[in-house]
């Protein structure tokens, strides 16, 4: 998940846009089938016992830090090792799984210490590809979506592609993106993924 946050939270050149262009359809927050996902990050609570958040964004590195996400249900603090307090607040990285809603993320299994990841993020192509017309469109569409939608993470150009990093992508996303721009244009980064155990 780090190197999600390496990629998709590059902020490039500010654009002046007075409006966005149509949205790609919203993702029904209460799907018919609650899929079980999984992901490696950051979990920020505090010690009065309010639910911590899933920091799948940017992480402040304070002390403690500060991020937002998607609430955890059923976390026990008591149950996870290697957390760190301080100032009221209490975190530390695993890789949690849990059943998604739409809004927040059920625990299934006990979390544990993430482990460093060796490898990088979304496929992106060839690295020395060049941003095309069609990119540079999608990359200005999609900045100006996440100053409204909390669900992107994070825009930016890799491999000549527009590379967007998502909470959680069904494969809507990903479908609306080729049908607007093409396949390969724009690359959807879930940071939420189907869990091994969920069979998809």
């Amino acid at each position: 998940m780090k190197e999600h946050l390496a990629i998709g939270l590059v902020t490039g050149v500010t654009l002046a846009l007075t409006g966005c262009a149509s949205s790609p359809p919203a993702q029904d927050p209460t799907p018919d089938v609650t899929p079980e996902l999984t992901a490696s990050a950051t979990v920020l609570g505090h010690e009065d016992g309010t639910p911590p958040v899933l920091c799948l964004g940017l992480v402040l590195e304070s002390f403690p830090p500060l991020c937002s996400g998607p609430t955890v249900l059923g976390w026990d603090w008591s149950n996870v090792v290697d957390a760190r307090k301080a100032s009221g607040s209490i975190w530390g990285t695993y890789d949690v799984t849990g059943t998604w809603d739409g809004t927040a993320l059920t625990l299934t299994s006990v979390p544990k210490p993430a482990e460093p990841e060796s490898s990088g993020t979304a496929d992106v192509g060839d690295g020395g590809a060049a941003a095309t017309p069609a990119t540079t469109s999608a990359i200005a569409h999609y900045r100006c979506e996440s100053q409204a939608d909390t669900d992107i993470l994070g825009v930016a150009e890799a491999g000549g592609s527009a590379l967007v990093t998502v909470v959680f992508d069904d494969g809507a996303m990903q479908d609306d993106a080729d049908a607007r721009y093409g396949e390969g244009v724009v690359v959807i980064d879930s940071a939420l993924e189907p869990s091994a155990r969920s069979g998809r």
